[in-house]
């Protein structure tokens, strides 16, 4: 039998443990983001305004990753997953912006046409899932509660 001192040690040590994991997680995110290196980023992401959605590398700044200076990012839903977000490059080529669109898909993985200097391409997959959100706010069928009035 254990005594309660053992197990509020024992939570006290995997709540430990989850904030260690977490902070791990989480700090390159922080870190990647530095207003310094890519903060023009945030003063000229583009709204969401279509899907497929024409981006520049002049919108996303210093942050744009790709080789191809624009190109077009769309969502796809799929039967399985959710979402593909695809990259497509001027020449036509669909590139995967995320497991998804890679995996089910089948697309090749855009970190192939990564610019050497991009660390990461984060930025432009942000903008790939809010336009996935917004797709499928626009797109959501009203369940038969929703439609209920009180």
């Amino acid at each position: 039998m254990t005594t309660p001192t053992t197990r509020t040690h024992t939570g006290t040590a995997r709540a430990g443990a989850l904030l260690a994991t977490a902070a791990g997680l989480i700090a390159p995110l922080l870190l990647s983001g530095c207003p310094s290196q890519q903060g023009d980023a945030l003063t000229k992401w583009p709204a969401v305004t279509s899907n497929p959605q024409h981006i520049t590398a002049d919108q996303l700044g210093s942050a744009w990753p790709m080789t191809a200076e624009e190109g077009d990012v769309r969502c796809d839903t799929t039967p399985y997953s959710g979402f593909a977000i695809t990259f497509i490059a001027p020449d036509g080529r669909v590139y995967a912006l995320n497991n998804v669109a890679h995996d089910e898909k089948g697309y090749p993985n855009a970190d192939t046409i990564r610019k050497s200097s991009s660390k990461t391409m984060w930025r432009l997959r942000s903008f790939g899932m809010q336009l996935c959100s917004v797709y499928r706010a626009r797109h959501m069928k009203p369940t038969p509660a929703d439609s209920k009035t009180p």
